[in-house]
């Protein structure tokens, strides 16, 4: 009896883990995280020093910024002179 490529009696296979979802901060998290008052954080995304992703609220709730941890530590230690 022949088998079709599509009928196969083994199962496939799939990575054991999946890639890593890319982590976000709150900026509360992200206070915690640098030991700084969220106000703090708040200013220094307002002023452009901090990047920060604004997420738009959904079903009545109010939306909020989310912080990559590499953003935060270039805010934290800098690149420039």
């Amino acid at each position: 009896m022949r088998s079709t490529p599509w009928k196969s009696n083994s199962r496939p296979t799939f990575p054991a883990t999946r890639p890593a979802r890319p982590e976000f901060l709150t900026i509360a998290e992200a206070a915690q995280r640098v030991r700084c008052c969220e106000r703090t954080i708040r200013r220094a995304i307002d002023s452009g020093a901090l990047r920060a992703g604004l997420i738009h609220a959904v079903d009545g709730k109010r939306g909020g910024f989310r912080i990559r941890p590499t953003d935060l530590e270039t805010w934290m230690y800098g690149d420039g002179p």
